[in-house]
């Protein structure tokens, strides 16, 4: 479960990416797109706090995670609202890739610039993992998929333990 702070914004953020990655002809222009917001970056942070979303691609595949504790407790709050953790410690638990320390700089010359980082890293999470899911796995029994067909003789055992007589077949 996430708060609905990052429930909203990580649809918004996937949808920013899925407009990035195709041109009109339907090729993949991802990576290409991605360099063009890297290189306005200056002028997109203006826009970290009403529309962090727009902004954060800039910072797409930056990020390996190596806690997902943190990121986790990120994800269950809101910035400015307190447990929402410090970039500082936050990066701590990143390994960040070269390209991307200057952009960080960056971001860290403006007032929101913290939050925002912490934000971009629980974004590219959320995006790499599906911390949606529960912990544990969904089991398919291989040999018996459908189970409709037992419904029927599972409510006629029921029946019958409830005392009422069974049709006959």
């Amino acid at each position: 479960m996430t708060s609905f702070y990052f429930e909203d914004l990580s649809e918004r953020y996937n949808s920013e990416l899925d407009d990035l990655r195709t041109d009109s002809e339907n090729r993949n222009v991802l990576a290409r797109r991605l360099q063009e917001k890297r290189q306005c970056l200056k002028d997109l942070l203006p826009l970290i706090e009403e529309a962090p979303e727009m902004v954060a691609p800039a910072l797409h595949g930056a990020y390996t995670f190596n806690d997902r504790r943190i990121l986790d407790r990120a994800a269950n709050a809101t910035p400015g609202l307190g447990r929402f953790p410090r970039w500082a410690e936050v990066e701590k638990t990143l390994d960040i890739e070269p390209w991307a320390r200057p952009l960080i700089e960056m971001c860290l010359r403006n007032a929101d610039g913290e939050a925002f980082l912490t934000t971009t890293a629980v974004l590219e999470w959320m995006l790499t993992e599906d911390i949606r899911k529960p912990d544990s796995t969904f089991h398919v029994d291989e040999e018996n998929e459908d189970d409709t067909e037992d419904l029927g003789e599972a409510g006629e055992s029921w029946m019958a333990e409830q005392g009422f007589d069974t049709p006959d077949r």
